[in-house]
This record gives C-alpha cells, sequence and structure tokens, in this order.
C-alpha cells in the first residue's frame, strides 16, 4: 500500500512539474501579428524578458533580460510611469493599424517600431536629485507607436537596473543587448514596422 502511494504521489508530481513548464513556455505568436515584417517583440513586464520571434519559426529566436516601468499595470496617463500592454490616447494612433484604438491589447494588434534612433548622446534627468545623466538611454532607442508619446525601448547608463521596475514607462535593455537587438529587427527594412507586444506575465 506505501509504495502504490508513493508511486501515485511521484507520478503525480511529474505530471504538475509537466503542466508548470508547457504553462511557462511561451506560445509562438500568430502568424497575422507580424503583419509583412520578419520580426515580432514579445516583451514579458513580470518575468522581465524580451522575446523576439521569427516568422515560420516556432519558438523565440532571441530572448534577453530587460526593465520595465516603475509602476505596475497597464499605462493610463502620461507621467504615470507604466509601460503600456494596450494602446493609448496620448497620441493620435495612425490609420494604418488596422484595429489599432484605445484599449486595444497589443497582443491583439501590435505596437510597431516608428523609428530607430542613435541615442548615444542623449541626455535625462531622472529627477531623482543626481541631476542630468549622459548616455540614460544607451547606444539606441526603438521609438514605437503605441498611441501614448515617448514610449520605446532603449538601452541604459545603468545596467544593475535590469531585471527591476524602474523606467518611467520604456522598456530598457543592457547596452550590448539593445546592440543585437536593433541589429536584428534593421536587417529587415530597418526595422521600421516591427510588431511589438508588451503582456503582463
Amino acid at each position: 500500500m506505501k509504495r502504490t502511494a508513493k508511486f501515485l504521489f511521484m507520478q503525480l508530481t511529474i505530471f504538475l512539474c509537466c503542466a508548470l513548464f508547457m504553462q511557462s513556455a511561451a506560445a509562438a505568436p500568430a502568424a497575422h501579428l507580424f503583419g509583412s515584417a520578419k520580426y515580432l517583440i514579445h516583451v514579458h513586464k513580470l518575468s522581465y524578458r524580451l522575446d523576439v520571434y521569427q516568422q515560420g519559426v516556432e519558438d523565440a529566436v532571441y530572448s534577453f533580460p530587460i526593465a520595465v516601468g516603475k509602476n505596475p499595470g497597464d499605462k493610463q496617463m502620461t507621467g504615470d510611469n507604466k509601460t503600456p500592454t494596450s494602446w493609448g490616447s496620448a497620441a493620435a494612433i495612425p490609420a494604418r493599424y488596422e484595429g489599432a484604438g484605445i484599449g486595444v491589447p497589443s497582443a491583439q494588434v501590435p505596437f510597431r517600431v516608428e523609428e530607430v534612433c542613435p541615442a548615444h548622446y542623449w541626455t535625462h534627468d531622472f529627477g531623482d536629485g543626481k541631476g542630468v545623466v549622459a548616455g540614460a538611454y544607451g547606444p539606441w532607442f526603438l521609438s514605437l507607436d503605441t498611441g501614448w508619446l515617448g514610449i520605446g525601448i532603449h538601452g541604459t547608463h545603468n545596467p544593475a537596473s535590469i531585471g527591476t521596475m524602474v523606467s518611467e514607462g520604456c522598456i530598457r535593455l543592457r547596452n550590448e543587448d539593445i546592440h543585437q537587438l536593433k541589429d536584428i529587427i534593421c536587417s529587415d527594412n530597418g526595422g521600421i514596422g516591427t510588431g511589438v507586444m508588451i503582456t503582463e506575465e
């Protein structure tokens, strides 16, 4: 009897581990979410991870650790220090993004890279009493169409901040990683139009 109970417990443990693994494994985005772009970026806020998918490839082809907005939840207003997961209203949403509208999740209609900007000379005052910081955005800023002003994916002067909630709403990568991400997406149409999904998990 004891041996049977032990065997059943082991089977249950294996089943639960497999279920948890399958649940945590990210499913490949549907093909229509790519639009005409070769790549699609998926930002996972709670797990501080940015995955890059390629059309026709099941698994993520690249994955990078990130930092996100210092406040949890979906962006509600300019200045709330939240990383958006759905389309906002602080800026006009270009008509070319079919289906995009206020409150539509980016997992349904992805945000899009609108510009790839050299940012090595940009500065920023984080309001923490340390004054203006040189290189605050790292070498590159991937500006996103999100319906919100000023949201992007960029590098950082502070690599220790990766894996935390610290930004004013943008997604931060280590400088070497934003270099690599920029090179990946810019191999297709200069990166313009690359989809970006941001979800809470």
